[in-house]
């Protein structure tokens, strides 16, 4: 499988799951942003959940197809068409050669994931193909795709696992799909806000059980403020005063910080491994995904977990992930 760019969007890299074990060097973690749309994007394709995938965001992505192969895409929501022809998220694609692939994330999502058999051949660099943009290596040359950009698959499976299919010249896709059942019922009942599960933060208790309350009721806005690297809220009524600096100290994607301005900023895949801003929540790792897609002015409010209850819904969602790969394995198979 061989594409050639034409349009890239505002940011399209490519991306795996990231650098966990660099992160006591300094290394972002890095990664897919929403790793649920990238792992059932591979699935898809018979991938490994860490092969590399396109990460498409900020706007539509079109190429061309130099070299016929099989491809997918996922993400929250949006379109899919080959050739001006529909195909949607979530389906096996076959793309002949000179085939036209049309990507546009939809108005309710930010991130799409194109992912192909054998993932995305790039150099790996310490143990991840992902792109770091902040540090200027891996992925693409380190930087985000270009018009006339060409990439390959890094190898493709055994032609009997994918029903043969080189030898067609025309779009193929299956009649069957596979939805992300992670995004489903995100707003609260009679509201449009979106609800994201936390857990209290370490310095939680700088603030009063006034403030406290006053966090978790409060109804932010999602900030056009955003990369991969955090998401700014906003709220109409101020809940933090000025809030101090402390020492740097251990931060992770989920933290939400309280800067001095007392606006919240949630750290996402790219955020930097230490930080001088109270830790006031963190969001829970089944619910990350969910935020990254939440697009700028929708409503989003906290809500406190357990530790227990948060690893409940962690294992939950990696058995939900497991079936999903074993059922689209069967389906390739047949």
């Amino acid at each position: 499988m061989k594409i050639r760019i034409i349009t890239p969007g505002l940011l399209a890299t490519v991306q795996d799951l990231g650098r966990p074990q660099w992160r006591s060097d300094g290394v972002p973690l890095g990664g897919a942003a929403d790793a649920v749309s990238h792992r059932i994007a591979n699935f898809l394709v018979g991938n490994k959940a860490g092969a590399a995938t396109l990460e498409i965001a900020g706007g539509r992505f079109t190429a061309q197809v130099e070299q016929p192969g099989w491809l997918a895409v996922a993400g929250a929501d949006g379109q899919f068409l080959t050739d001006e022809k529909e195909v949607g998220f979530g389906r096996l694609v076959f793309a002949p050669n000179g085939a036209s692939l049309d990507i546009r994330p939809g108005s309710g999502c930010n991130y799409a994931y194109l992912a192909v058999s054998g993932g995305w051949d790039v150099p790996e660099v310490l143990n991840s193909k992902s792109t770091c943009l902040a540090a200027g290596f891996g992925g693409w040359e380190g930087r985000v795709l270009r018009k006339g950009d060409v990439l390959s698959a890094a190898d493709a499976p055994p032609e009997s696992e994918m029903q043969g299919g080189l030898q067609h010249e025309s779009v193929r896709s299956s009649n069957w799909f596979a939805g992300n059942p992670f995004f489903r019922k995100m707003m609260t009942p009679g509201s449009r806000t979106i609800v994201i599960r936390v857990l209290a933060g370490p310095e939680i208790h700088w603030w009063s059980e006034t403030q406290q309350e006053q966090f978790f009721k409060t109804p932010f806005t999602v900030s056009a403020r955003r990369d991969r690297m955090g998401v700014r809220l906003d709220a109409e009524d101020a809940v933090f005063g000025k809030t101090e600096i402390m020492l740097s100290t251990a931060v992770c994607p989920g933290a939400i910080q309280v800067p001095p301005d007392g606006h919240p900023f949630v750290l996402l895949a790219d955020a930097q491994t230490t930080g001088g801003y109270p830790r006031i929540a963190q969001v829970i790792a089944v619910d990350i995904p969910r935020l990254v897609q939440i697009p700028p002015g929708q409503g989003v409010c906290f809500q406190k977990v357990t530790l227990e209850e948060a690893e409940r819904l962690f294992f939950e969602q990696e058995n939900m992930l497991q079936k999903i790969q074993l059922a689209l394995r069967w389906r390739a198979l047949k």
